[in-house]
Order: C-alpha cells, then sequence, then structure tokens
C-alpha cells in the first residue's frame, strides 16, 4: 500500500495547481517546502515582485540555488548558503526534480488586480485549484493607508481573482489569533467588524496622510494597532465578497522558528520573539517590560503550515456549506501553556547553553514589573551607553551605529508591550475537532497537534536555530563561545562590584554625611514640633 492510498491529504492534493501569496515570507516559504517535500501537486505559482533590482525570476532561483551578489557576505558564513536554500535542503538531497514545479508569477499585493498580466491572470484562472493566501505586512506601526492596502484590499483582490477561477477546490487565509485581541477570550468565530470595511477603504482614499494619522489612534481603539485592526476587517472582507466561495480561515497566535521540520530551529527574521532571543543573547536587551505570570502563545511555523494544508483538503472534502467559512485557531495557549515565569527560566537555561560568538555583553537581563523602572534601566543600560559608544566611533573617526540600532530596539520593544502585559484565551476546538479526524499516516505527515510539544527542548532548539539561521553561527563553536561566556561573567561581575563600590564610596563621602546630618537635623527639629503645633491647632478648634 502507498503512502497516497493510506493519507488521504496527499492523495487529494495529487496533481493540484496551487497559488501562493507571500510565497517569500516565512510562513509562505516553509508553506512551499512542505508542500513540494509532502504533496504530490502539478505546479505551484508563487505571486512575485521584482525587489532591489532583482527580477522575478532570479529571486525564485536565490530561494533554491543562491547564485547572485544579493547576501554574499551572509552566503559566505555559511557555506555558501541563504536562509532559504538551508530551508531546501532536504528537498534537495532527496528529490530535486520537484523544485521545477515551482513559477513566479509577476504581481504585487498592493496593485489592482494584483499587477498581473492578462495572459497570467487567465492562466491562473484556468489552471488553480488551491489557493493559499499569505500575504500580509506584519508590522505593528505601519500607518493605516499601508495597512489597508495590504492587508484589506489584497484580501479583496485575491478573493476577486478567486471568483475567476473555474477549478477553485479551496481557498485558505492566514490571519492572526489577535484579530480580535481587544477581548480576554476569543473562539473560532467571526465576530462583529470594529467598523465597515468600506467605510475605512474610502477613509484611506479621502483623507490626507496627516488626517489619517491623527485619526488612526481613535479608529483602531481598543485595538493596540493597525496590524490586529485590519486583519480583523481583512476577515469580513473575505466573507462578504467570498460569496460561495470554499474559504477557510487559519489564525496563529505568534509564529516563530520550526519545531520539527523541516529542520529544527529554522527561522529567517528577527520579528517578533526572535528580536527578543538575539537581543538578549547578545546582551543588548537587559530588560522587559512584562506582567509575571501571564501565559504568552508561540507556535512553532510548522505547525500552521501543517494547519493550512490539511485545512484546504478539509475545506474541500465537502463538510460545510457553501456559504460557511470554518475558522481554525492555531496557538498553544489553551493546551501547552507557557507563562512569563517559565519562559524566563528556559531563556536562561538556553542562552548559556547554547550563547551567541561575541556577545555585546553578558546576557543578565531582568524582568521589570512597572514602566518607569523599565524606562530607567533601558535608559541607564542602553541609551546612555549607546551614545557613549557612538561618541568613541566619531572620536575614532568611524561610522557611528550604536544609538540608531537602540533606538529600533527600544521601538520594537514598545510595539510588544501591549502583546506581554495581557493574558487571552484563544479556544481551538475546531482545530483540535479537524486533527482527530485524521488518518494516523496524516496525523504523522501533517502534525499541528501541541499536546507534545515540550517547551523547554523546543527554546533550547529555537536558541540554537537564532544561532545557526540568524547570527550564520556555526555549533562547532559553542565551546569557544562558552569560555568567552565565562569570561563575560566574570567582567560583567566586576563591573557590579566596582560600581558598588563606587556608590558606596559617593554615600559615604564627607560631603554625603553632612547632608545625611543636615536632613535628620530637619527632621527631627520638624517631629519635636509636631506636638506643638497639633496643640495648636486644638486651641484654633476650641476658640472657633
Amino acid at each position: 500500500m502507498t503512502d497516497l492510498e493510506v493519507s488521504e491529504v496527499r492523495g487529494w492534493y495529487r496533481n493540484k495547481t496551487v497559488f501562493i501569496t507571500g510565497g517569500t515570507g516565512f510562513v509562505g516559504k516553509a508553506l512551499v517546502e512542505k508542500i513540494l517535500r509532502t504533496c504530490p501537486v502539478r505546479r505551484i505559482y508563487l505571486l512575485m515582485r521584482p525587489k532591489r533590482g532583482v527580477d522575478i525570476h532570479q529571486r525564485l532561483d536565490d530561494m533554491f540555488n543562491y547564485k547572485g551578489p544579493l547576501k554574499a557576505s551572509i552566503a559566505s558564513l555559511s557555506g555558501g548558503r541563504t536562509n532559504e536554500t538551508m530551508l531546501f535542503d532536504k528537498i534537495k538531497e532527496s528529490q530535486p526534480e520537484v523544485i521545477q514545479k515551482v513559477f513566479a508569477v509577476k504581481g504585487d499585493i498592493t496593485m489592482e488586480g494584483l499587477g498581473l498580466s492578462d495572459e497570467d491572470e487567465a492562466r491562473l484562472a484556468n489552471e488553480v485549484h488551491i489557493v493559499f493566501h499569505a500575504a500580509a505586512t506584519i508590522n505593528f506601526t505601519e500607518p493605516m493607508r499601508v495597512a489597508v492596502n495590504m492587508n484589506m484590499l489584497g484580501t479583496k483582490r485575491v478573493v476577486s481573482l478567486a471568483h475567476k477561477m473555474r477549478n477553485l477546490e479551496s481557498l485558505v487565509h492566514v490571519s492572526t489569533a489577535y484579530s480580535n485581541c481587544h477581548l480576554p477570550e476569543v473562539y473560532e468565530e467571526l465576530y462583529p467588524a470594529p467598523m465597515d470595511p468600506g467605510r475605512l477603504i474610502q477613509l484611506t482614499e479621502w483623507l490626507d496622510d496627516k488626517l489619517l494619522e491623527a485619526l488612526t489612534p481613535h479608529l483602531v481603539a481598543p485595538r493596540p494597532n493597525t496590524y490586529t485592526y485590519t486583519k480583523a476587517l481583512a476577515e469580513h472582507l473575505l466573507v462578504n465578497d467570498g460569496g460561495r466561495l470554499p474559504i477557510s480561515i487559519i489564525r496563529p497566535s505568534i509564529v516563530c522558528g520550526s519545531w520539527r521540520e523541516p529542520v529544527p530551529g529554522w527561522v529567517d527574521n528577527l520579528f517578533a520573539f526572535t528580536g527578543l532571543l538575539v537581543g538578549m543573547g547578545k546582551g543588548v536587551l537587559r530588560s522587559l517590560y512584562i506582567k509575571p505570570g501571564i501565559t504568552l502563545d508561540f507556535i512553532p511555523v510548522d505547525m500552521p503550515v501543517n494547519l493550512m494544508i490539511v485545512s484546504a483538503w478539509n475545506r474541500a472534502a465537502g463538510k460545510y456549506k457553501p456559504n460557511s467559512v470554518p475558522i481554525f485557531c492555531c496557538s498553544t495557549g489553551s493546551q501547552k501553556p507557557l507563562t512569563s515565569d517559565a519562559l524566563a527560566v528556559h531563556l536562561q537555561k538556553s542562552v548559556r547553553s547554547y550563547p551567541f560568538n561575541s556577545p555585546l555583553w553578558y546576557p543578565d537581563g531582568s524582568a521589570k514589573t512597572t514602566k518607569i523602572m523599565h524606562q530607567i534601566h533601558v535608559y541607564l543600560v542602553n541609551i546612555i551607553p549607546a551614545h557613549i559608544a557612538d561618541t568613541i566611533m566619531r572620536i575614532l573617526g568611524k561610522k557611528p551605529f550604536a544609538v540608531k540600532l537602540c533606538n529600533k530596539m527600544v521601538k520594537a520593544i514598545s510595539a510588544l508591550e501591549y502583546f506581554m502585559l495581557r493574558d487571552w484565551i484563544f479556544h481551538n476546538t475546531q482545530t483540535k475537532c479537524l486533527w482527530n479526524t485524521l488518518s494516523p499516516t496524516d496525523k504523522e505527515v501533517y502534525h499541528f497537534d501541541v499536546e507534545d510539544l515540550d517547551w523547554d527542548d523546543y527554546i533550547e532548539t529555537y536558541q540554537k536555530g537564532c544561532k545557526q539561521y540568524i547570527m550564520k553561527e556555526d555549533l562547532k563553536d559553542v565551546p569557544q563561545a562558552r569560555r568567552f561566556m565565562h569570561w563575560m561573567h566574570v567582567l560583567h561581575r566586576l563591573v557590579q562590584l566596582a560600581m558598588m563600590y563606587g556608590v558606596w564610596c559617593v554615600l559615604s563621602s564627607d560631603s554625603a554625611i553632612s547632608c545625611y546630618s543636615l536632613f535628620f537635623s530637619g527632621a527631627s527639629k520638624l517631629l519635636s514640633l509636631s506636638p506643638i503645633l497639633a496643640a495648636a491647632e486644638e486651641v484654633d478648634g476650641d476658640v472657633s
């Protein structure tokens, strides 16, 4: 019996043609890799736009086979391979021919008609069976006009194209678990729209940038940013415009590095938790404003990717009414909760077990429960040293960079603050039900059940992934990095002792003692006068 005979999901994908938006993003690349490795599809079309002078065919080639001048310094540090080529290593070793199934289609999610030529639009309309819409801006501080154009109008354009597809069997839209983050408890259902999507689109067409920017905080409230706001409205656009299209929605929480596949710990960007992990490991991020004991919801990228593939098959299986839209939440909090306190323990262990080469300082940061203490710590430990470092760079005739880097880090941390101070319960009943319908083979191939996720093991895997794929460091360097970390620890403690001694010297100086004497003398006189003042007040009361 062949794998296709025991796997309903893989059997359904046989000879299908797939269209993917956002295929060059973090989730999109992982999706492309998994489809190529496990699904016997006929063809995959990726919507791509030229970028930085590189045309779409070169960009597609760079995904699988690095040859061009871009990222040369990065590739040289990793044996000529980039994050993308490492991602596809397993495929190139076992079945390199499947890469020929992937074709780039010139287009842009921000343009009318997706920027497709008439010929490409006709080809997609005639051939495509499955659409995965993963393109979006995930920048929390994105201007409203940009967020609307990408997250909302982009979705509207994809739906418009889907209506022209003669053989469409499934359309999977990637949303976010935080689209309804103003609610502490979120179910797998479509909640009322915060605003009519059409009206918001009209506002972005009518208002100038200055006025729209001024209105944005009032529009998005009680949500924290344009990302969560426009993703919520995109779901409504999808349902309203979708009609009888076979649509399903995936809501992942905070997507992080891979857990199991294609390579453990794979990650290709510094967004969200990855940036925090790298900042802490390099000794740059030394304070985090976070509510103690809250549940953080991270999900390894291979989980939503597997759920996307399975949900496409599930939606086409005829189990839903034509106009219904099943929603699947892909999260860990309700099944495998990770508290902020537990995360701190895991991080302390992993960062020191697999340290980065040459950290700027010993990774010994701490969580702050009050914002004022966090701000003071950031100012003393990050901002002031950054200005000092840039001053030294200018004296040496070199280009300063520390302040700019520090400001970016502070801005990134501030954008995450909302999510570090609140608890959410993301219910995933439909996701668990879908998991229970799968055959043993499909459960093994398309694993998205978080029940057996071990956080200690995963965080360590994630740290190793950041070291390999973000910092471009070889794991063979770990013993040397540990020795360097040991001496950084010694230096860190010596500096702390020196600072404590300096504070003690200041506090025990003659001038400081004079100040203490003056303070306590004044306080004692005030205390000695208090009974007299109280008696005087009583006399005044009696007279009145």
